[in-house]
């Protein structure tokens, strides 16, 4: 995602409620004032009228004000997190609530699909891809993916991203229990543990990405 692109600073969700609660305020001791001045009835009435009609004047403005900066900030899209990258193959692991949102745009793709699947992984057993994976052996430029996972248990594993469909690593291997992986289309994700007596069950999420038309 181009570094240009950053999200919009809105106004605290507090500042609407602030600006009505001071109005309301300066109303009520405004009527207090009037009435503590011993003013006849008629006189007291027409006063908190004006007083009334006077905030209603002040506040409308700025509610409505307050109303399109909203409006304007919730129409700004989201910036993609940098961590996916920008056509090249990542392998990268960290704690599940730290993993990046999926993009909301990527330069020359659009979304298509997206699918799940698990994975069981036998320590000292070689490495293990998912079944169906829409990895292709031609055309790498003709898709792009995006994958985070986790393991059920927190086991580490070691992850890496293999060739479709000879498995030959195309990128460094990454360990940890979570991580996310953006790769292109001949790429897809491999799980390997390496002590014999281990096993780790993968849950894996991915969206696959087409070239814009």
């Amino acid at each position: 995602m181009p570094d240009c692109l950053s999200q919009a600073r809105t106004h605290p969700r507090w500042l609407l409620p602030v600006v009505a609660g001071v109005m309301l305020v300066a109303g009520a001791g405004a009527v207090w004032q009037l009435i503590r001045m011993g003013l006849d009835r008629a006189e007291k009435i027409s006063s908190v009228a004006g007083v009334v009609l006077a905030l209603l004047v002040a506040v409308i403005p700025v509610l409505a004000w307050l109303n399109r900066r909203r409006a304007g900030h919730a129409a700004t899209p989201a910036a993609t997190d940098n961590r996916w990258g920008s056509g090249e193959v990542i392998t990268g692991t960290g704690r599940l609530e730290e993993l990046p949102s999926w993009p909301v745009s990527y330069p020359g793709y659009r979304y298509d699909t997206e699918g799940s699947a698990s994975v069981r992984v036998f320590g000292g057993q070689g490495a293990v891809v998912i079944d169906g994976f829409p990895a292709t052996m031609n055309g790498c430029a003709h898709q792009q993916f995006f994958v985070r996972w986790r393991t059920l248990g927190k086991e580490q594993v070691s992850v890496q991203v293999v060739s479709m469909p000879d498995l030959i690593p195309i990128a460094d291997p990454a360990e940890g229990s979570s991580g996310w992986i953006a790769s292109h289309g001949c790429g897809q994700p491999s799980w390997t543990i390496a002590a014999a007596s281990q096993i780790a069950d993968v849950h894996v999420r991915w969206q696959r990405w087409i070239p814009d038309s």
